[in-house]
């Protein structure tokens, strides 16, 4: 499921940025806090994390703004079913970006 923003204080926790082999293009996958489950955000147009204190922001390229809490999260590809579906749904391979 593609999250949408509801407003700024959305926070989006356990989480990481990747990118599609294809396209290039850049999503955060990670548990919302306003949906309560993990969530792949639209296409990002910028993200900016701070190591120091830990937080950082995505801007979806629709203008959505998320929060993002705590260190980044290695997750599986093969083995997490949101982001099988993810790569199934976009014919592509993913890999994730460095923080």
């Amino acid at each position: 499921m593609q999250a949408q923003a509801l407003s700024k204080d959305n926070a989006i926790t356990m989480w990481n940025v990747f990118e599609t082999d294809k396209t290039k293009s850049r999503y955060v996958i990670g548990y919302s806090s306003t949906y309560k489950f993990d969530v792949i955000t639209q296409e990002l147009a910028s993200f900016n994390y701070d190591q120091k204190s830990k937080t950082g922001t995505a801007v979806t390229k629709t203008g959505s703004v998320y929060t993002l809490d705590g260190k980044p999260m290695r997750f599986n590809p093969k083995g997490h079913m949101l982001l099988r579906e993810f790569m199934e749904k976009h014919d592509c391979q993913i890999s994730f970006v460095s923080t």
